[in-house]
């Protein structure tokens, strides 16, 4: 039997000449080192997660760009004890949230300069990615009532079996019970923060407060045009004040968090489970 012989040479990296492993160890040792580091070039790029990223109703306008598209992370036990800190108070822990939470808006870091010009509805869905980055899509609740038996039962839903609305125009035309319209548009995070700045105020002087922002015209009957303004909220008819409130929240883009509804299997009855910002951070 002819004995097998194993040829331990390799062409080096520069000029193509032959390096014997055997016997020229040193040689052989530097020529791989150069090959690996020829062969390495740039590190190959990560993608994000596709949990991580998310396409908003409306997005953010800015110098005529719409972006649209949104990416947000995993929170962690730093954002806990952060958001441990405003639990206290609904609003900063939703901004604290968004901005922990958020990456970026398009091409735009999410600073909190960025995040209060989302309109409500894109802030929900973000919200709704930020918690399904972190503890996944599905959320079980207990002794939910059922409203058509009156019996407890207990329910997983899955975050993307919740609706959402599309974005159209980012204005709406609402008709006024004496005649002529109303031109509004629908309140941002910046709005929400200015309605919700004195903890001493009415629901009253807090609605006066957003339509004083979100009212961009009134046009009477004869097309006589009047910007909107605290003057304005404040002589809006109650009818009329509540029917601009009533569209903007109807028709505001993004996910309705407040219309789920979830099935009674022992009965068949289809149950109210409305969601706050609370609800999907309950852990927090």
């Amino acid at each position: 039997m002819t004995d097998l012989q194993y040829d331990w040479t390799f062409d080096a990296p520069s000029g193509g000449t032959q390096v014997d492993v055997l016997g020229d160890a040193q040689g052989a040792t530097a020529a791989i080192q150069q090959l690996l580091t020829d062969s390495a070039g740039e590190p190959p790029a990560i993608p994000t997660p596709a949990d991580c990223l998310v396409t908003l109703a409306a997005g953010l306008v800015r110098d005529d760009v719409i972006h649209i598209k949104a990416e947000v992370r995993e929170l962690t036990g730093a954002d806990e004890e952060a958001l441990a800190r405003v639990r206290s108070s609904p609003l900063r822990m939703l901004e604290t949230l968004l901005e922990l939470g958020t990456v970026s808006i398009g091409s735009l870091p999410a600073t909190r300069d960025v995040l209060p010009e989302l309109l409500l509805g894109d802030r929900d869905v973000l919200v709704l990615a930020i918690r399904r980055a972190t503890f996944g899509d599905e959320m079980q609740f207990e002794e939910i009532n059922c409203q058509h038996c009156g019996e407890n039962f207990s329910a997983t839903i899955s975050l993307g079996q919740i609706k959402s609305h599309s974005a159209g125009d980012r204005r709406l035309t609402i008709p006024l019970r004496k005649g002529g319209c109303a031109v509004v548009r629908y309140p941002t995070g910046a709005d929400q923060a200015a309605m919700l700045a004195d903890a001493k105020a009415t629901n009253a002087e807090h609605n006066s407060t957003l339509l004083a922002r979100c009212v961009v015209e009134i046009r009477d009957g004869k097309g006589e045009v009047t910007p909107g303004g605290a003057d304005v909220a404040q002589s809006l008819g109650l009818a009329d004040r509540r029917t601009i409130l009533t569209q903007l929240a109807t028709n505001q883009p993004g996910p309705r968090l407040l219309e789920l509804t979830i099935r009674h299997e022992e009965c068949g009855g289809e149950v109210p489970l409305p969601l706050s910002v609370a609800d999907l951070f309950r852990d927090f």
